[in-house]
This record gives structure tokens, C-alpha cells and sequence, in this order.
């Protein structure tokens, strides 16, 4: 009899979660209770015409939040993928490249781990303008050095292996030796990275927003608190435009940390009980 496969309640949870999301992002026109330029009363309360009420505006707010999920998710994912290739080149680099070029390649990922990356985030978004793109490469230009440790030791772990070494013997190259049968076994370190890269990237771009560094023209969750504290929620008792955001962002945050546990606990069997994420 076949074992029946087990399914991971993390894994199921968090990924259900991001579905959620990622579903709302690309089906906003259709979920959409309200037409997202129409304005209304301001501050109403929640009701069963709008569920979550109205801003100082009179816009619809589950409307509003439910468009801001396009550029949060577009934040976190594209800023993730940016950041996760650049430290899967310089930790793969750290990790096998022999002697001072190795030396210089984890020298550059410790310097950047040493940067404070939201007083860096800041000053540089004040400087560059808070227009989609700059958030998107602040973002990925200050988020990859985590990965690159990781990956860094994991690459040394590997290429210090008896695989690898009888890869030496036969007479590959270190070039191949990293391209064909290193680079492949990082799949599960890349993967929990990039999902720890995501939460990251949609936190900071969340802090972003809420100190008015991020894109002034389109509303994301974050922008909707700072918006919210900007024009008076807090003085005028609008929870509902102040809470509703910052739980979005806070499940989204959790299903990532849920979906990584996973990974981790996977990555721990690969490597022997020993976690490689930091």
C-alpha cells in the first residue's frame, strides 16, 4: 500500500494565505465593491454598503485596499527576485571562487551586513525620489546580503563535500563543478530565502510608505496607514481605515514566516539536522 502524503499545516496555511492575496491583486476590477475614483461621504462607518466604511475622501476603503494589494505584492515579489539574484551570485561567488577572490567577494557581504538597512532605506528613498521603480531597486539594493551569507555557507558546505571532491579528481572544473551539481543543490536555500525576502520587502516598503518615501501616486497598504495618519483617522476614530491595511500586511508577513518553516525544517533533513537559514 502506497503511504498517503502528508501535508504540511504551515505550508498549507501560509500558501493558502499568499493564494488569497495574490488572487485579490490580479482580480481587484472584479472584487472590487466600488468604483475606486467614485467619492462618497467621508468617514463613514462600517456598514453593509461599504464594509469598511470610507475615508476623509469618501472613498471606498475595502475598494481601496483591495487595489493596494497590486503594488504591495509587485514591491515584495519583483524587490525579492532582484535581491535573491544578486546574493545568489555574490554568496555563490563568496562560497567557491579559491583564495583572496573569495576573500574579497565575503568581505563585500560582510560590510553590507554591518549597513543598518532601514536608516539606509530611508536616506537613500529620500534621495531618489519615491517613484515605484527606485522603491523596487532600494529595496533589492539593500536586501541581499542576508541571502548571500546563506547562501555563501551552504555553497562552502558543498563544495567541501565528497562529491565534490571526486568531481576534483575526475578532473572537472571548479566552474562546472559550481554550475552542474553545486548551484542545483541550493534550490532549497534559494527558495526559503526568496520567501524571506518577500515578507522583508513588503514590510520595508510598508515603512516606506508610511514616512512618505514611497510612490505618491498609487496607494499601497502601507501608504493607506500613512494616509490615514496623515488626515486625521487617529483624531477622528477611524480604526477601520488605520487596521484594516496593517492586518493585511501582518497575514501577509505570517505566511511567509509559515511557508519558511517548512523550507527550514526540509532544509535541516538536507543537511543533517543543521540549519543553513540564519
Amino acid at each position: 500500500m502506497p503511504k498517503k502524503k502528508k501535508w504540511n499545516l504551515s505550508l498549507v496555511v501560509g500558501g493558502g494565505i499568499v493564494l488569497f492575496f495574490v488572487l485579490v491583486a490580479l482580480l481587484a476590477p472584479l472584487l472590487a465593491p466600488c468604483d475606486p475614483h467614485a467619492m462618497g461621504i467621508p468617514y463613514l462607518r462600517p456598514s453593509g454598503e461599504h464594509l469598511l466604511g470610507t475615508n476623509d475622501l469618501g472613498y471606498d476603503l475595502l475598494t481601496e485596499m483591495i487595489y493596494a494589494a497590486r503594488p504591495t505584492m509587485l514591491v515584495g515579489l519583483a524587490a525579492a527576485v532582484f535581491s535573491l539574484c544578486l546574493g545568489t551570485l555574490i554568496g555563490l561567488a563568496a562560497g567557491a571562487l579559491p583564495g583572496w577572490k573569495g576573500e574579497i567577494a565575503s568581505g563585500v557581504i560582510q560590510v553590507f551586513l554591518m549597513i543598518p538597512m532601514l536608516p539606509a532605506a530611508i536616506v537613500v528613498g529620500a534621495y531618489c525620489g519615491g517613484t515605484l521603480v527606485s522603491v523596487i531597486g532600494i529595496i533589492a539594493a539593500l536586501g541581499w546580503c542576508a541571502t548571500a551569507r546563506t547562501v555563501r555557507a551552504r555553497t562552502v558546505q558543498l563544495m567541501q563535500s565528497e562529491f565534490a571532491e571526486g568531481f576534483r579528481v575526475l578532473g572537472f572544473s571548479r566552474a562546472r563543478i559550481v554550475l552542474r551539481h553545486v548551484l542545483p543543490n541550493l534550490q532549497e536555500v534559494v527558495l526559503s530565502r526568496y520567501i524571506m525576502t518577500v515578507a522583508r520587502c513588503v514590510m520595508l516598503e510598508a515603512t516606506l510608505s508610511f514616512l512618505g518615501l514611497g510612490d505618491a501616486s498609487r496607494i499601497t497598504w502601507g501608504r493607506m496607514i500613512h494616509l490615514a495618519y496623515k488626515r486625521g483617522g487617529f483624531t477622528n476614530g477611524a480604526w477601520n481605515w488605520l487596521a484594516a491595511p496593517g492586518v493585511c500586511i501582518f497575514l501577509l508577513v505570517l505566511a511567509m514566516y509559515a511557508i519558511n518553516t517548512y523550507f527550514e525544517s526540509r532544509g535541516r533533513e538536507v543537511t543533517g539536522g543543521r540549519s543553513y537559514l540564519d
